[in-house]
């Protein structure tokens, strides 16, 4: 029995070409309607990554780097905000050479076709036949994924986890200082995509698999502490490949609603699973994802739930009924003889430990240490019980056909495998919050009249309040409240979180006061999807009308949008004292600068409502200025004398070059470690 497991560990070029077929193809079939050059819509898509992308995708074209994002709130640092993955390789190609859409597809499809490679490699080297690795690799990727199609992380950062405890399975077997700087790289490249919560979920796997598979192995004790060390170097350097965007997120963390890892913004229990909610194990789609379970919020009032809140995606977990069939099959004894104890013992147990956090139980205790009380969704422990799971069933699955044709055992598996996806399939279908639609919203943008309206208007002096926080910003303007999952603490102040529409129709809205803070913010448009029935003579309303983009994203059908305009609005460039300006022109205006021209009649502080942050530097005449605080201070001001003067704000944070400087020489280094050749036993001299 061993010898045939060491023996099914061996792959071959062809293996790895019949797998990488295989995973395309399922990849292009599951999402078909993304080849065809539809798109997803839905959940956080366009309230949250496409406005990134769009910015990205920008700042590209303009051969600019996209460390700020200028349209959301008074603007927040992209590339320290991290989830636009802005030196991610992938990213750093697709929105180079295709427009948003089509890259955004394209990424995709890549994450789920690199997956399944990824997870049938892990398999393998776990003892799996490749039919069998076939098997479990489309329960891993097409049992957890697709319910979070929405979130761009779970793809993103999932897709590094086989491949990392493959890696790390590797550097046990064999250590070099070659394996060691390969995982290295595999884990930076994790870290660069942004999406850090399943980073930190790699790293303590990747830990707890090495160390229990020493524990459990004859003779892997006495390995254990050099073994671990080995790869706590391995996570320490990717931490340096990554430091373009850690150093800036760090920065950003400093100053964020995060800072205290606690409060009303941030809860890290939040998206936990119920107890009793890990039963979809076995009653899925038939059961808590039924409609009248899922409105009631059931899972909600169950045993053994914590106070924090939670939804089904984030704590969504199926492998399917046929794999749980065979899962249950460990129950045997004559089964588990079969199987490599180590692997069985390694997985059962991390199962065991990740659905346990899952729950949210431990979050009390864990939330003051590192990492742990910085990233909320317990719920997202269980793609490593999605994982384990899936290796469980395809072990137990070579076990029952062991004295099989190798012939009938592939046909079973593939059989096994048209069945599951679609069983899987289903599971998501019932609660995940984005679907594929025929046709993206953006390629709906030439018909969209509010975008028509914008760019007669320069976009660069419109500001909306406008329901559907971020979605405004496909338009190329502005818009409060925002939403953003890591953020200047300011931004989730009450100031920058305006309601966007009267609390009731009987309600004269805006007031003077609501006003009065609506232009301090530099609004000057408010857009709303119900007319305001008792309006005051702050606003006056300009159009109402269907629009094509709004009303696709918001599923609205053929239901009007409603623009108005803020009668005394002065936009984004004001004086204090404010007779002080006569009149101002944007010279030029990019993510990371912002030049204008103002013409001063006495000395003033000139304001641009824009946030200040760490990193914007101004300049008047091309000179070096100082920021001043007296007139907003969270907006950009800086004192500037009577007459005619070019003020300009360049954002030039250190800590991106600083991170810069240290990713580049990690990878140096690392790139060099694999690539010098390894040590020759000499033969002493006869």
């Amino acid at each position: 029995m061993v010898k045939a497991i060491a023996n099914r560990k061996h792959v071959s070029l062809l293996d790895w070409i019949i797998a990488a077929v295989l995973g395309l193809a399922l990849s292009l079939t599951v999402w078909w309607g993304l080849v065809q050059g539809g798109g997803l819509n839905g959940g956080d898509t366009f309230p949250y990554f496409v406005p990134q992308k769009l910015v990205l995708a920008e700042a590209f074209a303009n051969g600019e780097i996209p460390l700020w994002h200028n349209l959301t709130g008074l603007g927040y640092p992209l590339l320290a905000e991290s989830q636009a993955g802005v030196f991610y390789p992938p990213n750093q190609v697709l929105y180079r050479i295709a427009d948003v859409n089509t890259a955004y597809n394209s990424f995709l499809i890549l994450h789920y076709w690199l997956a399944f490679v990824f997870a049938w490699r892990f398999c393998r080297c776990q003892g799996s036949s490749n039919a069998a690795g076939w098997f479990a690799a489309s329960i891993f990727v097409y049992g957890w994924f697709p319910a979070r199609v929405s979130l761009e992380w779970s793809i993103v950062g999932g897709v590094w986890l086989p491949l990392s405890l493959w890696l790390t399975d590797r550097l046990i077997e064999l250590p070099s200082r070659q394996r060691m700087a390969v995982l290295s790289l595999a884990l930076g490249t994790q870290l660069l995509a942004g999406h850090f919560a399943l980073a930190f979920i790699t790293q303590l796997t990747i830990l707890l698999y090495g160390a229990l598979k020493l524990w459990f192995r004859e003779g892997g004790r006495s390995s254990l502490v050099p073994l671990t060390l080995l790869t706590s170097s391995a996570i320490a350097l990717s931490l340096g490949v990554a430091a373009v965007q850690l150093a800036p997120t760090y920065e950003l963390k400093r100053s964020s609603q995060r800072a205290a890892g606690q409060g009303k913004a941030f809860d890290p229990a939040y998206g936990h699973m119920p107890p009793a909610y890990a039963t979809q194990i076995f009653a899925s789609w038939w059961y808590w994802h039924s409609q009248e379970i899922r409105e009631s919020r059931a899972m909600m009032r169950t045993p053994g739930i914590i106070s924090a809140e939670s939804n089904a995606v984030e704590a969504h977990l199926y492998w399917g009924m046929i794999p749980l069939a065979l899962i249950l099959c460990l129950t045997s004894r004559r089964v588990r003889s079969r199987l490599d104890n180590v692997v069985v013992r390694v997985w059962l147990l991390l199962i065991l430990l990740a659905m346990i956090y899952a729950t949210g139980w431990l979050i009390p205790l864990t939330r003051h240490l590192p990492g742990f009380g910085f990233f909320i969704g317990p719920g997202r422990y269980t793609i490593v019980c999605s994982l384990g799971g899936a290796i469980l069933a395809a072990l137990v699955l070579d076990s029952l056909t062991l004295k099989w044709r190798r012939s009938s055992a592939v046909c079973l598996s593939l059989a096994l495998m048209m069945v599951t996806i679609p069983d899987l399939l289903k599971s998501s279908e019932h609660i995940a919050d984005a679907f594929v639609v025929a046709k993206s919203p953006l390629g709906k943008i030439d018909k969209s009249w509010l975008r028509q309206f914008f760019d007669t208007e320069q976009t660069r002096h419109v500001r909306l309040l406008a329901s559907g926080p971020n979605v405004a910003n496909v338009f190329g303007v502005s818009c409060v409240p925002v939403y953003l999952g890591l953020g200047p603490a300011i931004c989730f102040e009450e100031r920058l979180q305006r309601p966007t529409g009267p609390e009731s129709k009987d309600v004269n809205y805006p007031s003077a006061e609501e006003a009065d803070r609506l232009i301090a913010l530099g609004v000057t448009h408010i857009l709303t999807t119900e007319v305001i029935e008792r309006p005051t003579d702050s606003i006056t309303l300009i159009q109402q009308f269907p629009d094509a983009v709004l009303n696709a994203i918001w599923g609205r059908g053929s239901q009007p949008c409603y623009l108005y305009e803020l009668a005394h609005a002065t936009g984004r460039v004001v004086s204090q004292p404010a007779s002080a300006l006569t009149d101002y022109q944007f010279v030029e205006q990019s993510n990371t600068l912002v030049s204008l021209k103002v013409n001063l009649q006495q000395n003033a502080d000139v304001v641009l409502r824009e946030l200040m942050f760490p990193g914007w530097n101004v300049f008047v005449d091309g000179k070096p200025a100082k920021p001043t605080t007296e007139a907003d201070p969270i907006m950009r001001a800086t004192n500037v004398a009577s007459g005619a003067h070019t003020i300009t704000w360049k954002y030039q944070p250190a800590s991106f070059t600083i991170g810069a400087w240290i990713s580049l020489i990690s990878i140096a280094g690392l790139l060099a470690t694999i690539a010098w050749p390894k040590r020759k036993n000499r033969v002493p001299d006869a």
